[in-house]
């Protein structure tokens, strides 16, 4: 279709500066073709199957499925080896953990050392940063004035459930 346009917007465009437009082609196609819609048919030869083939022995010895373990093949290297692939931290972790070292072997876990002269983090009992502050009436940490104004709205078992979670609680006797 988008032919015929093509040609009809050519041949326009020619008519009117005055030219001829070229004719088309005549269909030089004469004969017809006779399409088989009817299915094949059958092999007048007798199949033989289930019958004894005259091969010899060599080859009898392949009918059936094919066994790739037991073909050779003699494109393949015997010697060759897989070249050993990096392995992952994670692996690697696993494999120094299930390790046993003679108890004499520094290991990570056995070495004692000095305590960290560094002061130990604290963090806000509430959200979980770094707490810069701690309030006197409740002992409970906290990170900015925000969060001083929640503890202050808090009843004495809240405090006392927050402060236990870093089993810092005070008993009341």
């Amino acid at each position: 279709m988008a032919k015929i346009q093509h040609f009809i917007s050519d041949s326009m465009c020619l008519v009117m500066n005055g030219h001829n437009p070229p004719r088309p082609m005549p269909h030089t196609h004469t004969h017809t073709h006779k399409h088989n819609t009817m299915a094949p048919k059958k092999s007048t030869k007798k199949s033989h199957f289930g019958k004894k083939s005259n091969l010899s022995e060599s080859e009898e010895e392949y009918e059936g499925p094919l066994n790739l373990l037991l073909a050779k093949k003699p494109f393949k290297n015997p010697n060759y080896k897989t070249v050993k692939k990096n392995k992952n931290l994670k692996q690697i972790l696993t494999m120094e953990r299930d390790k046993v070292y003679a108890l004499d072997v520094p290991t990570y876990e056995n070495i004692e050392c000095a305590p960290s002269v560094l002061p130990q983090k604290k963090y806000c009992d509430i959200t979980g940063l770094n707490a810069k502050y701690t309030d006197p009436k409740t002992g409970l940490r906290y990170h900015n004035a925000e969060i001083y104004q929640f503890i202050r709205t808090l009843g004495v078992p809240n405090v006392q459930a927050y402060l236990a979670s870093r089993n810092a609680a005070v008993v009341l006797k």
